[in-house]
């Protein structure tokens, strides 16, 4: 083969022939699941709403209640995030603040319903599974961790009284109570 033609075929393979079959990477098969917040933060302290992926997941609470839907790989994979966002409302101090974060995705065997945790840390830990959390060989934190939380009736705004008001952190402001 002489030296020109020994170019093209190179120049064949790397300009027509590599980019198609990178094209041709099989896509990941993808489930749609409900979604569950947990709401672990102290009694003072609640996520008032929350989002996966851009997708709402309404109140966090005790874990009782799932919003259609977010989508997951049926199989896990490394490196598997999703994007949460997050507001805290600090009901005495009547403060919220508004928290976004890549957080990852625990390892699952069988994908289920995506359970998203807000820890007392700030932290918060995403996981799917086909276990309730009240059950006892649930993966995720365990459901007892879930504070009772006030009646928020306690804490309504009073005719007059100034909205809600932004800061950084209002798992950091002190209860005013």
């Amino acid at each position: 083969m002489t030296t020109s033609a020994s170019r093209l075929r190179t120049w064949v393979l790397s300009v027509c022939i590599l980019p198609a079959l990178m094209a041709c990477k099989e896509e990941e098969y993808t489930v749609p699941v409900p979604i569950t917040g947990l709401d672990h933060l102290d009694a003072h302290l609640s996520v008032q709403q929350f989002s996966v992926n851009g997708q709402s997941g309404a109140q966090a609470g005790k874990g009782g209640s799932q919003v259609c839907c977010v989508e997951l790989p049926a199989v896990w994979r490394s490196n598997l995030t999703v994007k949460v966002a997050w507001g805290v409302t600090n009901w005495p101090a009547k403060v919220y603040s508004w928290h976004e974060r890549q957080v990852p995705v625990d390892r699952y065997d069988e994908v289920g319903n995506l359970y998203v945790h807000f820890l007392p840390d700030g932290s918060v830990r995403v996981l799917s599974s086909t276990i309730y959390p009240e059950k006892p060989s649930y993966p995720g934190p365990a459901h007892s961790t879930v504070p009772r939380k006030e009646p928020w009736e306690v804490y309504l705004r009073k005719p007059g009284e100034p909205e809600f008001a932004r800061v950084k952190d209002a798992m950091e402001v002190p209860a005013n109570d």
